[in-house]
């Protein structure tokens, strides 16, 4: 499978894949050859699992299922109240520290660092978690769920969420009031050229503003697509 990232115009610093290298041409659309619809492309490229939940106050170790760490990537769901930053760490199946999935100290998370509800994943190019690590001081939750189980990308919402595309894709327009922070969405998409071994996004756009209004294009679904920003936003889809 192939990885393929539309980063928009009016992007901030901030995306869920920062840590990640970038291929420098896109995918061949020729090569494309999607499954029915993207819950079941979802499934297959990414695995299925049945949700679970976990709750707590301050810093705790979340052991995950055993079928969670088969998945080749995953949504998490985290609510909090505190009285100081979150941040959530995987953990590998060694034991050892792997990436921050979420770090409320950055602004371009939430506008205020003690408060957070919203999502964040971890990618296919990274070891799935067998634990996470919390690091707060006040209450949370987090579920951890399948890719299949994302809805279908809105024309409208608000924060971070991972979404299905089903669309021919196309160019698109958008607009988002918060100011403060850019917006980002990584598009991952169905292929057979093997570009980046199926592991690495395509980042389309790099040029990265703070302007309300913001374009960009998606590629034909199906696919899973991550929208980065803090507040409201609107999409004009193709």
């Amino acid at each position: 499978m192939l990885a393929a990232a539309v980063v928009l115009t009016g992007c901030a610093s901030v995306t869920p894949v920062e840590n990640q290298e970038t291929d420098s041409a896109p995918p061949s659309s020729s090569s494309l050859v999607p499954p029915a619809d993207s819950a079941e492309w979802a499934s297959e490229t990414f695995g299925t699992f049945d949700e679970y939940t976990s709750s707590g106050t301050g810093e705790l170790r979340v052991e995950l299922p055993a079928e969670v760490a088969k998945a080749r990537s995953g949504i998490i769901d985290i609510a909090y109240d505190g009285g100081a930053p979150l941040t959530l760490w995987s953990e590998d199946s060694a034991g050892a520290l792997g990436m921050i999935l979420l770090d409320t100290s950055i602004e371009g998370y939430t506008a205020d660092p003690t408060s957070f509800n919203g999502q964040t994943m971890w990618w296919a190019a990274n070891e799935p978690p067998s634990a996470l690590l919390v690091e707060a001081d006040g209450a949370w939750e987090v579920t951890v769920r399948p890719i299949d189980s994302a809805p279908q990308l809105p024309e409208s919402g608000t924060g971070y969420g991972a979404y299905l595309y089903d669309g021919p894709g196309g160019a698109f327009t958008g607009v988002k009031p918060d100011t403060g922070v850019g917006m980002s969405m990584t598009e991952y998409r169905s292929g057979a050229d093997g570009i980046g071994g199926g592991e690495t996004p395509y980042e389309a756009v790099s040029e990265q503003r703070r302007d309300a209004d913001f374009r960009g294009e998606l590629a034909a679904g199906p696919s899973l697509i991550f929208v980065s920003q803090r507040g409201e936003w609107e999409l004009d889809l193709p």
